[in-house]
């Protein structure tokens, strides 16, 4: 279970680094505060899926727009992946798909940073 509650601190330190990454926009969009995996669960996932939405209305390169996209989605699936893992079980496959989710989403973000960087 110990790999599991480190896997759900890496998830919300990604939905942080999204709001970060997120505000950088030229409109940037804000996520509120979530601070345990129990508040994060639902209210992370809705967040995210507005912000994606709201994203689509933004003046962006389509390049960056699809990357903010996958980045999002990438969190959404680990966060699905993650709140099974808590309500049904933490089997292995469950457990790899949620850290090939973050590998992903790690490796978008590091892209997302370096396209919103100023100077970039």
């Amino acid at each position: 279970m110990e790999d599991l509650e480190e896997l759900a601190e890496l998830l919300l330190g990604a939905y942080a680094l999204t709001d970060k990454l997120l505000g950088l926009l030229p409109i940037p969009i804000r996520l509120p505060s979530i601070h345990t995996q129990e508040s994060g669960r639902l209210l992370g996932a809705q967040a995210l899926e507005r912000a994606r939405v709201a994203m689509l209305d933004l003046p962006l390169e389509p390049e960056l727009k699809a990357l903010l996209q996958d980045l999002i989605f990438q969190w959404l699936i680990a966060r699905d992946l993650c709140a099974l893992a808590v309500s049904v079980a933490p089997d292995a496959h469950r457990l790899h798909g949620l850290r090939a989710a973050l590998a992903k989403f790690s490796e978008l973000s590091m892209e997302a940073e370096r396209q919103l960087s100023p100077g970039a």
